[in-house]
């Protein structure tokens, strides 16, 4: 049995084994290597050296290089459009920038001059988003010295995380005629689909991949399995189908009695979407966007992004007195917290009643 932590074995031959992580795997020679010797000290000895000849060549690798192992290390992880995501920062930021340059040399000096160089007058990037980036390129550092025993030292973000403003609810009257619009023509399965988002708070994704078979009537549930989204792949994006955003978010939710008859009434078949496409038998989630924005037009009501329906939701059952923990499995979230400051936001009735009972202290 190997001491804990070290790695180090006695064989059956008499000899003493070490294994280590080899630090050539970009080469292809494989993850790990041993070492041999014949005592206990002998082989940590050697391993010692080894880690010290492999921090040499770690800290000489490149970011590109760096990206490249962490990158690969997340790929059976992550989600493709994760994965996506995480590989269009290393291509279209950090990687012209930082590329060529070895890990060692990457310090707080070059982090700023690196914000200076990509948020120019070219892209104006947000805050949040430059915050994500530079975090980026820590987390390839701190893979490096994780993994692989390099000793580079981790510079600061250089960017402060932005905290959003509290979205700006829709007026109660806007959503009213939103709600009687999509009740009046849920012929139109894009309005049908919008209003069981309206009232049930899911995300445009799983509403792109929701299915008939998702919904259960007998049961009066429907079954969130899928999330639908379109990822960028080098030059080109495609849409692709995965499991929803985290495992919490694979839910199961009660169909609000509202919504019941209007579902019998148009029901398809099991094998359709709820909501179709003109070229696929899905509508993908900015097609919907874009229907979304055209209903709000012809209902003469403000433009509101469609996640704000999902706000709303989660605002309107906190009112109603809804507990925070049955929200959040509705809504798919890991925790309350979440929920509380995600998606909780007071309304502007609520802000006027608070008003009016601190002004009748006074009458």
């Amino acid at each position: 049995m190997s001491r804990r932590g070290e790695n180090i074995y006695k064989r059956k031959d008499g000899r003493w084994e070490g294994r280590l992580r080899n630090p050539d795997t970009l080469t292809g020679t494989g993850r790990y290597r041993s070492v041999y010797g014949k005592s206990y000290k002998e082989v940590k000895e050697k391993m010692l050296l080894f880690k010290q000849e492999q921090r040499r060549k770690t800290d000489n690798y490149t970011l590109q290089e760096a990206a490249m192992l962490w990158m690969e290390s997340r790929k059976n992880y992550w989600k493709p459009g994760t994965y996506a995501a995480y590989e269009q920062l290393l291509i279209k930021y950090i990687i012209p920038y930082f590329g060529e340059i070895s890990i060692e040399q990457i310090n707080n000096q070059k982090m700023e001059q690196f914000i200076s160089e990509i948020n120019g007058t070219e892209h104006f990037l947000s805050q949040n988003y430059l915050f994500q980036i530079c975090g980026v390129v820590r987390r390839i550092l701190l893979y490096m010295n994780k993994t692989y025993d390099s000793a580079v030292t981790i510079p600061n973000n250089p960017v402060e995380k932005w905290h959003t403003q509290p979205k700006i609810m829709p007026l109660d009257k806007s959503m009213n005629r939103l709600e009687q619009y999509l009740l009046d023509n849920c012929q139109d399965d894009t309005c049908l689909g919008i209003l069981i988002a309206f009232h049930t708070g899911i995300r445009i994704g799983e509403l792109s991949a929701l299915m008939w078979k998702d919904i259960n009537m007998e049961e009066e549930i429907i079954y969130i399995r899928r999330n639908l989204i379109r990822v960028k792949e080098k030059n080109a994006t495609q849409v692709i189908t995965q499991d929803p955003k985290t495992l919490d978010s694979c839910r199961v939710i009660p169909i609000p009695p509202k919504l019941v008859p209007v579902l019998r009434k148009y029901q398809k078949e099991d094998s359709l979407y709820v909501v179709s496409g003109t070229k696929y038998l899905w509508a993908e989630p900015r097609t919907i966007q874009y229907r979304f924005k055209s209903i709000l037009k012809k209902c003469d009501i403000e433009y509101f992004n469609f996640h704000m329906l999902r706000h709303a939701f989660a605002t309107r059952c906190v009112e109603m007195g809804l507990d925070i923990k049955s929200l959040s499995e509705i809504l798919g979230h890991s925790n309350i917290q979440m929920t509380l400051n995600l998606y909780v936001h007071p309304t502007m009735q609520q802000k006027k009643e608070l008003m009016s009972r601190y002004d009748a202290l006074f009458s």
